[in-house]
């Protein structure tokens, strides 16, 4: 089930291959299961925001419906793909993918043809297999600044591999200097355009714009090259997304609870939970500079040396 569900989010832009019946249930079951978790989840702590602390209920709440958009969102393509290449798999045309359109009943005459065995001519298309990160051949250590740019482009949806650490923190310190470029000019201009017009003007307008397609644009080589990062320095592919997860789940969870305790002028109720939550927060991002300032291998597993 595991394998299937990885296979699943990995095929989330392969199309011209096949996906036999049991993947596609075992990936849809897994699925369905999430999809089902975080809704409970959804229901039962906006239930409790009627009984005491319900800010903090209420943030929670709002935090897992969040993740629950996301979550739907996000594996929207990746349903897509494995649908498609479940119907390459039975040799029916792709094009019934868009049966989707036609809410409840087509999805379901959808599942229903899912349901179908493997063609006789599936071998027209290879199946689709897990891609192993230990059999990844990385590329060539880049030598320069613009070739630690070229490789992070390069690699743009690229989990697999490692990232050695003098690559990833010369990329991260370009990436920062860019982020406080961004800042800056947008504070100046922002500044400037107050004093001239009273309002933020056009060159601020577009600063910003550029600045939300900058961080949109860098979101997934940034993600992939802390998980590559993280795997270099010796963390499986289960601990690097508890410390990845764990770290944004909570720092997300405490901009929504601060939030909500600006817009509810409820500060002296929750200020012990704020303060512990942001110290929760701090101290995983503490732990994952830590980590990823770390050596290639450090938290890899000694080897047992056996004498004769």
């Amino acid at each position: 089930m595991i394998q299937a569900y990885k296979k699943f989010w990995q095929g989330t832009f392969v199309f011209n291959k096949r996906t036999s019946r049991k993947d596609f249930w075992m990936a849809l079951f897994t699925h369905l299961i999430i999809f089902v978790v975080l809704l409970k989840g959804y229901n039962f702590f906006n239930g409790l925001g009627y009984f005491q602390l319900s800010v903090l209920w209420q943030s929670i709440a709002s935090f897992l419906l969040w993740l629950l958009w996301i979550y739907f969102l996000g594996s929207l393509l990746a349903f897509l793909a494995i649908t498609v290449r479940r119907l390459n798999d039975t040799d029916l045309p792709w094009g019934l993918v868009f049966l989707n359109l036609v809410f409840g009943l087509g999805t379901l005459v959808l599942l229903v043809l899912n349901l179908f065995p493997s063609s006789t001519k599936r071998d027209k298309f290879k199946e689709f297999k897990l891609k192993n990160s230990s059999n990844f051949i990385a590329s060539k250590e880049p030598e320069n600044f613009s070739e630690m740019f070229k490789d992070y482009f390069k690699n743009y949806f690229e989990f697999r591999g490692n990232a050695s650490r003098r690559n990833f923190w010369w990329v991260q310190i370009g990436w920062g200097a860019l982020t406080l470029i961004f800042i800056i000019l947008i504070y100046a201009s922002g500044q400037f355009d107050q004093v001239m017009f009273g309002r933020d003007f056009i060159g601020t307008v577009l600063l910003k714009l550029v600045f939300i397609l900058f961080l949109i644009g860098s979101f997934m080589p940034e993600l992939t090259i802390h998980v590559r990062r993280l795997r270099d320095v010796g963390l499986s592919d289960l601990g690097l997304s508890i410390l990845l997860g764990v770290t944004a789940g909570m720092t997300i969870l405490y901009r929504i609870f601060a939030n909500m305790i600006k817009m509810t002028y409820s500060t002296s109720h929750y200020q012990l939970f704020q303060y512990l939550m942001f110290l929760l927060v701090m101290i995983c991002w503490i732990s994952l500079i830590i980590i990823e300032l770390m050596a290639s291998g450090k938290l890899k597993k000694s080897e047992k040396i056996h004498y004769l």
